[in-house]
């Protein structure tokens, strides 16, 4: 019995492995503008708003990325 070749592509390759870019786009400004709402300019010193802000777009990276892998996978 054969063993399935491995697909030659890298893994960045692949489709279905990242979410369009457009995804993320939209839930990281989306989550911008709430962040901004919730914190309007001055009530936050500046280096605390852009640990926040990066934080929150790694976070959410991950979670877009994560979402989008299990809606993708292959059913079984």
């Amino acid at each position: 019995m054969a063993r399935p070749q491995p697909d030659p592509r890298t893994p960045a390759d692949r489709p279905g492995r990242w979410a369009p870019w457009w995804i993320y786009l939209v839930v990281l400004l989306g989550a911008n503008y709430l962040r901004s709402w919730l914190m309007p300019v001055g009530t936050v010193p500046e280096v605390a708003v852009v640990a926040i802000g990066l934080a929150q777009a790694a976070v959410l990276f991950v979670v877009v990325t994560a979402l989008w892998r299990v809606a993708r996978r292959p059913r079984r």
